[in-house]
């Protein structure tokens, strides 16, 4: 819970623009028939810069197509493996859901190729997957909070949702990139 607090506290200053990035986004992803989420960790990197450089998100950074490849295959990936979850009962997805949640913030730094991006997602989600599933859990029960107020409340609850998922990444990076090297994944250089 504490990841959902400090990110509110980071960006209920300047909530205008965080409320329009996700809207950009979301519009794309619905006018695309999904495709908009080939778009996702290009939502992590402005989340990144807009936390690192202490200001608000630009919309621009949403369509920068310099890692776009890697982007779109690990993003295939994970939806496969979340298909794939689906047709075991319905009850696989909340494993791949876990296995797999850091994906698009590892495609979004590119320190690995997708398909270790996948590996090194799993290997450090298995040795920690309580902890990743109470915070997905947590973000559910946060977006369902903002739901319930007619569904408005999900403009402010989805970007802090963003943004903690990003902060909560940063927290496990060093970790995660550990866990990555222990499989032998090489890094991009």
């Amino acid at each position: 819970m504490d990841h959902y607090k400090e990110s509110w506290e980071l960006i209920k200053g300047d909530l205008v623009p965080w409320i329009v990035l996700l809207f950009v986004f979301s519009m794309v992803n619905s006018f695309t028939g999904g495709l908009g989420m080939f778009l996702l960790p290009n939502l992590f990197r402005a989340v990144r810069n807009a936390l690192a450089e202490q200001r608000s998100p630009e919309i621009g950074e949403l369509f920068e197509f310099d890692a776009i490849t890697d982007d779109v295959v690990t993003v295939i990936l994970q939806n496969i493996a979340n298909m794939i979850g689906m047709m075991v009962c319905c009850v696989g997805i909340f494993a791949t859901m876990v296995l797999f949640f850091f994906a698009p913030m590892m495609a979004a730094d590119g320190d690995l190729a997708p398909m270790d991006i996948m590996k090194g997602s799993m290997a450090f989600a298995k040795a920690n997957f309580g902890e990743i599933f109470m915070f997905i859990l947590m973000g559910a029960l946060v977006n369902f909070a903002g739901a319930m107020l007619c569904g408005i409340g999900t403009f402010v609850t989805i970007p802090v949702t963003f943004v903690a998922s990003w902060r909560f990444y940063e927290m496990h990076k060093e970790a995660i990139l550990t866990a990555a090297d222990a499989e032998g994944l090489p890094r991009k250089a």
